[in-house]
């Protein structure tokens, strides 16, 4: 059965996508070289802190996993898979670095990766 969602149903999950944009460009403006994947992670914890959303990856134990996932974002880079873990890496000229975060606001969730 599909649910429709109200007006209002809607811009709650706006504003949940707004502000998972707002936390990619301010990670991907961050990230250059000489920056540690670390600082990054650290600097999206915050800012999830600081207003108030929970990260969807935050404690979340996959079957085929090695235990919980303790990050908020994901950070993959160059070749790296998509979800990569935010580790002890420090980006050099050239790196590409792939983000992906998913919050959730008041019980809204918002995904997006790039």
């Amino acid at each position: 059965m599909i649910e429709l969602k109200s007006p209002a149903e809607i811009d709650k999950i706006a504003v949940t996508g707004r502000f998972v944009a707002e936390v990619l460009h301010e990670i991907g403006g961050r990230a250059r070289p000489g920056v540690n994947l670390l600082d990054l992670e650290a600097h999206a914890r915050t800012m999830l802190d600081t207003r108030g959303a929970r990260s969807c990856y935050w404690d979340y134990s996959p079957s085929f996993g090695r235990g919980r996932f303790r990050n908020v974002i994901c950070l993959s880079v160059n070749d790296a898979v998509l979800h990569g873990l935010p580790h002890d890496h420090v980006l050099a000229d050239g790196d590409v670095l792939t983000m992906d975060l998913a919050v959730s606001i008041d019980g809204w969730v918002a995904d997006a990766a790039g």
